[in-house]
Formats: C-alpha cells, structure tokens, sequence
C-alpha cells in the first residue's frame, strides 16, 4: 500500500505598496512664555480665573500633556522573559501645579487661593473646567480638579497674620486630570 499527498497552491505577486503607520508624539522645542495661565467655568458661571502668577513649578506637563506614559511589565517565564507593553491613556497622571511658599513665603493671595479653592468645590453640573496653560501652548484642556492644598498634608493651613495681609503661607498645590482638548 502506497500513500500519497499532493497540495495546490499559488503564489501570487507582491503588492506594488505596502503601507504602515504610526503615530509619533513629537514635542516641539518651547521654553515658554510669559503669558498668565487660565481656568475658564463651564458657561461662564464662575468668572473666568487668571492665574496672578505662574506656578513656580509643574509636573506631567510641557508643550502637551505628559500624562499617557507607556507602561512595560517584564514577567519571568521557565524560558524567557515575558514583555507587555501598554499604551496608555490621557487622563492616567494628575498635573500637578506648585506655588513653593514656606511658613515665612507667600507666593499665593488669599484672594486668588480662595478663587481656586472655589473651582474646586463647585463642580460643574455638566461639562467640563478648562485650562488654559498659555505659557507653553495656545490649547486648552478639559480637566477635573482633584485636590488643592496649602501647606501641606491634603489640607489647608491658614496663618493669623498671613490672612490679615492677605497671604497663604506655605506651598500652594492645585492637582488636576487632564480629560481632553477644550473647544
């Protein structure tokens, strides 16, 4: 007894183009300026609020969000090591921002803490505050306040004669996530 097998196929031609693409996140250089940062209310229920000073300093953010960062996870496997790698999303970091007084500096009125901490406890109903970092970008972006603090520990401390001088002692933090890009 004899057997046999036979298969039939065609090789057919390469296509004359072969396209792939990606999408590259390029920052562009920028050192700033001196433009004052903005929040703007939905529908303008709150007066739009202009930063009286720039933050001394921020974090997760440049030209653009720095908040979808790439995440690898390296699993030891009995051969190899096992890689997953995951893309991301936007609103994964908060954006920190940072007036750095200590308990003799103000780098805040109270004025402008109490206006913040106003955005902050009113949210809105529907739609979304926007930022407007106007010192490094002319785009906005929609954003949930997290937290704000002054001094310290998630809280706000307050000091007797700062106040009557209409001071906030101590670093001022405003912690926000960026959702998307205002209209």
């Amino acid at each position: 007894m004899e057997l046999t097998s036979e298969t039939t196929f065609t090789i057919q031609e390469t296509p004359d183009i072969l396209e792939e693409s990606v999408d590259l996140i390029l920052l562009p250089e920028n050192t700033g300026t001196y433009a004052l940062r903005e929040l703007r209310y939905p529908d303008d229920l709150l007066p739009p609020l202009v930063y009286e000073e720039n933050p001394d300093k921020w974090t997760n953010f440049d030209s653009a969000p720095l908040t979808a960062r790439p995440a690898l996870k390296a699993e030891m496997t009995l051969k190899d090591t096992a890689l997953a790698q995951w893309s991301g999303y936007l609103k994964d970091n908060p954006v920190k921002e940072f007036w750095a007084g200590d308990d003799k500096t103000s780098r805040m009125p109270a004025n402008f803490f109490r206006r913040l901490w106003e955005y902050f406890v009113n949210r809105p109903a529907s739609g979304y505050i926007t930022w407007w970092p106007k010192d490094r970008t002319t785009k906005g972006y929609q954003i949930v306040i997290e937290s704000l603090q002054a001094g310290g520990d998630n809280a706000v401390t307050l000091h007797t004669g700062a106040i009557q001088e209409d001071l906030v002692l101590g670093e001022v933090v405003l912690v926000f996530r960026i959702v998307g890009e205002a209209d």
